[in-house]
C-alpha cells in the first residue's frame, strides 16, 4: 500500500487534553513541561507544525525540540511526573522525548538525534526513572547532572561533575561515567573511559568537542560514506515497517477523529484496537531507533556536503552527490513518516492512561 502525502496529512491533526472512556471521565495531559529559558534559533515541532518557541512554552511528550548553531532552549519538567529537574538543549541540537505515566512516576526516554543536552539536577521519585539515548548507547541515571554531547562523524561523550551514569551500548558492554572519568565513542577508539585530568570539566569538555570536530573535518568523507551506507541498509527496512502500520490506517484515522472531539471509544473498543495497533507499532519503534539517528547525522553532514568539505565516491556505486540528491529527494516523505510515527506514540500513550506502547508490552 502506497502511501500519498495526503495520507500522511489525514492522520496528523493537533489532539486535545480530555477525553471519556466510556462513562468514565479520565483527564490525560500531553504536557510534560515547558521552556524555563530561550535564546534565538529554537523551534519545536508537533505532529505536521513547526512552531516557534517562547518563555512558558508548554512541552508536550513526542515534541521534536530543535536549535540552530545559536539556538538554546531550556526545558523544566512539571511536577507530579517523578522527575524533577530540566533539560538543557545547546545550539544545533534535536530531540524528543517519550515520558510514560507508570503508576509509581515516569519513566522518562529522551531520543538525542543529534548535538548535545545537559540534564541538570534531575532527582527521581519512587521507581521513576530517566534515560538518554544517542546513537547507539543509552545512558541511565538516578539523580545527577550530567552531558552528552555528539559530533557529526557520531562520536559521543557521557560526562558528570557528581554521581554516576550507566552508559550501555546494544551489545550489552556496560561502563560508568562519574567524576574523574567520562565514557567516550568513536569510530577510531571504540567504546571506553577517559580520564578527566588536570583541568575543570567544562573545558574538557570543549575541548574534547574541538578535538573530535577537527578529526571528523579530516576524514569527512569517511564519515559520510559510513551513514550513508547504514541509511541505504535501513531506510528500507523502516519503510516496510511503516506501511505495516499504515496498513491499521482506518484505526489511526479513528483516532484521530475522536481525539478532535476529546473523545475515545468503549474500553472494548480501545483494547481491541491497541491489539491490532501494538504489533507494527513497536516494530517501526524498533526500526526507527537506529535509524532516524542516523537520517538526522545525515542532516547535518549536508550542511558540509554544501560547503564543499565532501566529495567523490562513496564506494557504493554512488558519489556524494548522487546520494545528497536521493537524500534531498527523500527527505520530506521520510519527516512526514517520522511525524505520523510520532503522533501514534502519543495516540497509543493517550489511550493507555499515558503508558507509553514499550513499558506496556514490558510490564
Amino acid at each position: 500500500m502506497k502511501n500519498s502525502p495526503t495520507t500522511h496529512k489525514i492522520i496528523l491533526f493537533s489532539m486535545g487534553f480530555l477525553f471519556f472512556l466510556g462513562a468514565l471521565l479520565f483527564t490525560y495531559s500531553e504536557d510534560i513541561g515547558e521552556v524555563s529559558y530561550i535564546q534565538q534559533g529554537a523551534t519545536l515541532v508537533r505532529d505536521t507544525k513547526t512552531l516557534p518557541l517562547d518563555f512558558s512554552s508548554p512541552i508536550e511528550n513526542y515534541d521534536l525540540v530543535r536549535t540552530n548553531s545559536s539556538g538554546l532552549v531550556e526545558i523544566q519538567f512539571y511536577e507530579g511526573l517523578g522527575i524533577q529537574g530540566s533539560l538543557l538543549i545547546k545550539p544545533a541540537s534535536s530531540l524528543y522525548i517519550d515520558l510514560s505515566l507508570l503508576s509509581d512516576g515516569g519513566k522518562a526516554r529522551i531520543e538525542l538525534l543529534s548535538g548535545t543536552v545537559t540534564q541538570k539536577a534531575i532527582k527521581l521519585a519512587g521507581k521513576s526513572s530517566f534515560e538518554v539515548r544517542a546513537g547507539n548507547v543509552s545512558m541511565g541515571v538516578r539523580g545527577t547532572t550530567f552531558e552528552v554531547a555528539t559530533v557529526p562523524d557520531g562520536s559521543i561523550l557521557i560526562s558528570c561533575a557528581e554521581g554516576q551514569v550507566r552508559c550501555e551500548t546494544e551489545d550489552g558492554t556496560t561502563l560508568f561515567a562519574e567524576p574523574g572519568s567520562a565514557v567516550e565513542s568513536t569510530p577510531e577508539r571504540g567504546f571506553r573511559n577517559i580520564p578527566i585530568m588536570f583541568q575543570d570539566l567544562e573545558t574538557f569538555r570543549r575541548n574534547w568537542h574541538s578535538e573530535r570536530v577537527e578529526a571528523f573535518r579530516a576524514n569527512a568523507h569517511r564519515a559520510l560514506r559510513n551513514f550513508a551506507n547504514r541509511y541505504l541498509e535501513m531506510k528500507g527496512k523502516f519503510d516496510d515497517a511503516y506501511k505495516s502500520l499504515m496498513a491499521r490506517y482506518e484505526i489511526l484515522e479513528k483516532w484521530v477523529r475522536e481525539d478532535r472531539t476529546n473523545r475515545i471509544g468503549a474500553m472494548s473498543e480501545v483494547l481491541r484496537e491497541k491489539r491490532s495497533i501494538a504489533g507494527p507499532l513497536l516494530n517501526l519503534r524498533k526500526k526507527s531507533f537506529l535509524f532516524e539517528k542516523v537520517y538526522y547525522r545525515l542532516v547535518e553532514l549536508r550542511e558540509y556536503y554544501k560547503q564543499g568539505m565532501i566529495r567523490g565516491d562513496l564506494g557504493n556505486g554512488m558519489t556524494a552527490e548522487q546520494f545528497f540528491r536521493r537524500f534531498d529527494n527523500e527527505a520530506v516523505d521520510l519527516e512526514e513518516k517520522m511525524n505520523v510515527f510520532r503522533q501514534t506514540l502519543k495516540l497509543f500513550a493517550k489511550r493507555n492512561e499515558g503508558v507509553s506502547i514499550i513499558d506496556t508490552l514490558e510490564n
